[in-house]
């Protein structure tokens, strides 16, 4: 009887070691978090900038981006605005971003965005997509200025 106790006991100390063992060699794998693509943008009025020509210093600024706040790289991204510009990229790493810093005009440069003289009404809204399957629920984006303000 103590032998098939032991037997037993040491048979249930491999299952749960295995068993442990399996666990552990798979979590990695587990924890990977998929890439999520995610849309920002806005619609700025920038007024009276010191320094710049008055046609230059009062503008409407419409911008949209996409961003890879999940783990892995999502590949054939693509962002698309609503009757508007379509831009493709091959691939976008954890983290990354479509968006660019131009160290010569010393801004962010946008996939899609436009520059208009004065500031009335407007919107920008879009959709991005890309070829891993994903969280939807952040793709699409809409983005609205109410205000107007005519230039002097």
């Amino acid at each position: 009887m103590k032998i098939a106790l032991k037997r037993a006991g040491a048979a249930v100390l491999a299952t749960v070691g295995i068993a442990a063992g399996s666990l552990a060699a798979t979590t990695p794998a587990q924890a990977a978090i998929p890439g999520d693509l995610q849309i920002t943008g806005n619609v700025e009025c920038h007024f009276g900038q010191w320094g710049q020509p008055w046609n230059q210093a009062w503008y409407m600024y419409r911008w949209m981006t996409v961003r890879n706040v999940g783990g892995t790289t999502i590949h054939n991204v693509t962002l698309t605005e609503i009757n508007g510009n379509q831009v493709y990229i091959k691939e976008l790493k954890p983290g990354q971003s479509m968006s660019k810093w131009n160290a010569k005009q010393n801004r962010w440069v946008r996939p899609i965005e436009t520059r208009w003289f004065g500031c009335f009404p407007s919107s920008i809204s879009g959709f991005t997509v890309g070829a891993e399957a994903e969280n939807l629920t952040n793709n699409f984006g809409y983005w609205q200025n109410w205000r107007r303000i005519d230039n002097p």
